[in-house]
């Protein structure tokens, strides 16, 4: 199973879209959402890493502190919340 790290502010609103992302995987990815603050000491295993538009002026901060891909999810689907279409890009990035 692929594990995709969304990474936020807060970790709130990611927390829902990570939620929804899962359901639109069928559950064949583990979802996560964490602060900006915390996610480095979660990264065990993880395949991708999704920064939420409010944050993706830290992409290349994020890029250097890990060794896979780094994206910023698009701010439309953050907006609706659309974890099918999240999950769309994530195949594009990963395979799925």
């Amino acid at each position: 199973m692929k594990k995709v790290m969304l990474v936020c502010n807060a970790g709130m609103s990611t927390g829902m879209l990570a939620k929804k992302i899962e359901a639109a995987s069928g559950n064949t990815l583990e979802v996560k959402a964490y602060s900006e603050s915390e996610y480095q000491d979660y990264l065990d295993g993880v395949d991708l890493v999704l920064i939420g538009p409010q944050i993706r002026f830290l992409k290349p901060q994020i890029s250097e502190a890990v060794d896979v891909p780094v994206e910023a999810i698009s701010p439309m689907k953050y907006g609706i919340m659309d974890g099918k279409g999240v999950y769309e890009d994530i195949k594009k990035l990963i395979g799925g």
